[in-house]
């Protein structure tokens, strides 16, 4: 019985990660995940509400419908935050965006263009009626650029509720190959602000009656960094905190200072981002927080880290605490 609810359950999950085709064709590559954290563009300090996929650093690169849809609406806008985009909406219930494109469909481009022609380079918003022009699932829908505020070329992909107040996890919907170069490594921790490098089952201090722990770590791929999908935090083997970035509400946006800690960077060229793993201001990122029911733990702690990545593989950061 056990074993046939595990195969169940393995193949509702390959099904639900089926669930979206890639927007870029050949081998897929994850450059950026959802969730990490963003400190550059006009709408401040952000979450990254999708994820990258490379396309070598090229313009021009065919982007694809991630399923059968209908275009609900174009974004022209090369100085927002995405740049040009494109938004699908499909028979599923969801819809997906296209970020940071450098043109458009030849389906559409000719409605663009008069658009453009009538009222300039401003930021121009453009809607249509439902159901009336059509994706088929990989069709090309807009060609790979870095309007807005992408450093390089790439492929920004967003999965959305149909009201798009919320932005789920593309790691859940679509099944991304993890690369033979992917390594976790563990870049920094800070316990009560102060910066550490990280050994395992090191014996490290803390004052009050528990601690601030900070952890800057991340799945490595080549020279990308790619942010976690999940953290859990134990203190003797109980869990008392949890982050999951299944989804992100779009209020939620700028509400970054809830999961990151405010030395956190990301402009392009470098990131460092600690993940908090202790209450500071709410966020529906946190899953769990036991903390007001903890009082003080004991002056010595068996600390446990379990970082999930994008493939969903785990790994455990071990560590002891003592009162100093």
């Amino acid at each position: 019985m056990r074993k046939l609810i595990s195969l169940v359950l393995i193949v509702v999950s390959i099904i639900s990660m089926a669930m979206f085709m890639p927007p870029v064709g050949g081998q897929l590559l994850i450059t950026s995940s959802f969730g990490e954290f963003r400190g550059t563009g006009n709408r401040g300090p952000h979450f990254h509400m999708g994820a990258d996929f490379s396309t070598q650093m090229r313009s021009g690169v065919p982007i694809l419908a991630a399923a059968d849809g209908w275009l609900v609406r174009v974004e022209i806008d090369e100085d927002d935050i995405y740049g040009n985009v494109v938004v699908l909406q499909h028979e599923n219930g969801f819809r997906t965006l296209y970020a940071h494109l450098s043109g458009f469909s030849e389906k559409i481009k000719s409605i663009i263009d008069s658009v453009v022609a009538e009222f300039g380079r401003r930021r121009i918003v453009v809607e249509f009626p439902e159901r009336n022009i059509w994706f088929k699932a990989q069709e090309v829908i807009g060609y790979s650029g870095q309007t807005g505020e992408a450093a390089q070329p790439h492929c920004h992909f967003e999965i959305r509720n149909i009201d798009e107040t919320v932005c789920y996890n593309p790691s859940d919907m679509l099944n991304i190959p993890k690369p033979a170069d992917a390594n976790f490594t563990v870049r920094g921790l800070m316990i009560d602000g102060e910066r550490l490098n990280y050994t395992e089952n090191e014996v490290y201090r803390f004052r009050g009656s528990w601690p601030k722990i900070a952890i800057d770590a991340v799945a490595s791929v080549g020279r990308n960094v790619i942010g976690l999908r999940s953290l859990r935090l134990y203190f003797n083997n109980d869990l008392v905190y949890h982050i999951d970035f299944s989804e992100i509400r779009l209020e939620e946006f700028n509400n970054v200072w809830a999961v990151y800690t405010e030395n956190s960077v990301a402009d392009g060229y470098r990131y460092t981002a600690y993940y908090k793993l202790y209450p500071d201001k709410s966020s529906n990122v946190v899953k769990l927080n036991r903390f007001p029911e903890l009082g003080q733990i004991p002056s010595r702690t068996n600390v446990t880290i379990v970082c999930e990545d994008v493939w969903k593989n785990e790994h455990e950061v071990k560590f002891v605490l003592e009162r100093r």
